[in-house]
């Protein structure tokens, strides 16, 4: 009798080390999932400050002229190709609407001559293997180039 139960204790006590030892991968993964995600979602941000200073550069050395307009859309995408950026220009803001874009404000002051309103898309490129989620980033912002 001594010796059968001796044999279900050992069998209880390694059902138990199973058990800890399963629940300690769970959370590893967890936490290793957890710290790709946030380290994509940094990425993602980073890539978006600087589709966003990009878009002035652009902004700043397009010839605007009564043929060309304004710049209304620019695409980025990133050197892994991790990332794209959409970035729709809504607003040009003018002192007294002399640009020849189609969607000038005109404002009454030139301290303010040259703003743009941008709405900024960020998405990830899932058919990277590089990336294994889907992240949108939006920003709605005012820059001046």
């Amino acid at each position: 009798m001594k010796k059968a139960f001796g044999l279900i204790s050992a069998i209880i006590i390694l059902l138990l080390i199973a058990t800890l030892m399963v629940v300690v991968v769970k959370f590893s993964f967890i936490s290793v999932k957890h710290t790709s995600d946030s380290y994509l979602q940094q990425r993602a941000q980073l890539f978006m400050q600087s589709a966003i200073e990009n878009a002035v550069l652009a902004i700043e050395g397009y010839e605007r002229n009564s043929s060309n307009k304004c710049l209304e859309n620019i695409y980025f995408t990133d050197e892994n190709q991790r990332f794209e950026a959409n970035i729709t220009v809504l607003k040009y803001y003018c002192y007294n609407g002399n640009c020849p874009c189609d969607n000038t404000v005109s404002i009454a002051t030139d301290k303010s001559h040259g703003y743009v309103l941008m709405n900024v898309v960020v998405e990830s490129n899932v058919s990277n293997p590089r990336v294994n989620k889907k992240i949108r980033l939006e920003r709605v912002t005012l820059q001046r180039p």
